[in-house]
């Protein structure tokens, strides 16, 4: 087989390309709440380690990962389901079908996986140790029938001063909210997507967290999010981000 020398010259800077982008990846440390519309997914991506927390509705999370994932880095190692809602595992299949994933987390019935998947019921507490990250996924509740108060709840704990602990509570109500947020929170996901019951001006409890992310769709049926909670968090001082309005969020931890 011939070469001249454009083919060699664009193997030589596909190659030089890859390893660009191979580096960036290994030092890669940020968080990304993804715009998906009415749903949830967010991603960590710790070097080439990547946690994806909820999927969202659909495909459409494909667009948000695909933006930060190295196009050569075809494995996901870890899915985090809070619960068995459409808006936040219903990307779920869109994504085993273009990625290898290693462990998926979350609640009973199993979600239908590849045979090389291992997946791990959240019965209670799971802790998980990336590199300097510490990452808890906890049932919200033990003997709540309620699907959104029986959630898994993520605790995300990174040496980053600024944003050293981020919490996400899927679909919690605000009435429980008080009993699960950690005291040192940073950065708050909105319960509910901003539902009315998912934030009540006591729901902080002794936490102060300095943004709050809304993870919601454009002019969604819901009303999400409500000038119930919008007014909560203005009193409180705390920084709103909407991706119905502002998009996907990428917060750099390093």
């Amino acid at each position: 087989m011939q070469f001249n020398r454009t083919s060699i010259w664009l193997i030589c800077l596909s190659c030089i390309l890859t390893i660009i982008f191979s580096v960036q990846s290994a030092l890669s440390f940020k968080i990304v709440f993804c715009d998906v519309g009415q749903g949830a997914a967010t991603l960590l991506q710790i070097g080439t380690y990547q946690v994806l927390i909820d999927t969202g509705p659909d495909q459409r999370v494909l667009n948000c990962i695909g933006h930060h994932i190295p196009f050569f880095d075809h494995t996901i190692e870890t899915i985090i389901i809070s619960h068995n809602q459409k808006d936040h595992n219903g990307g779920l299949s869109a994504i085993k079908n273009k990625y290898q994933v290693d462990f998926v987390y979350g609640p009973l019935p199993k979600p239908m996986l590849s045979s090389n998947t291992v997946f791990v019921e959240v019965k209670n507490t799971v802790t998980l140790n990336v590199k300097n990250v510490n990452i808890v996924i906890h049932k919200a509740s033990q003997s709540s029938k309620e699907l959104n108060d029986s959630a898994n709840v993520v605790t995300i704990n990174t040496p980053n001063k600024a944003f050293n602990s981020i919490f996400l509570p899927s679909d919690v109500n605000g009435l429980e909210l008080k009993s699960l947020i950690p005291k040192n929170t940073t950065i708050l996901e909105v319960p509910h997507h901003g539902s009315m019951y998912g934030l009540f001006p006591d729901s902080f409890g002794l936490a102060h967290p300095r943004m709050a992310v809304i993870s919601v769709g454009k002019k969604n049926t819901y009303g999400h999010p409500s000038k119930e909670v919008l007014a909560i968090l203005k009193a409180e001082k705390i920084k709103i981000w909407r991706t119905d309005e502002q998009g996907e969020l990428v917060i750099n931890l390093k």
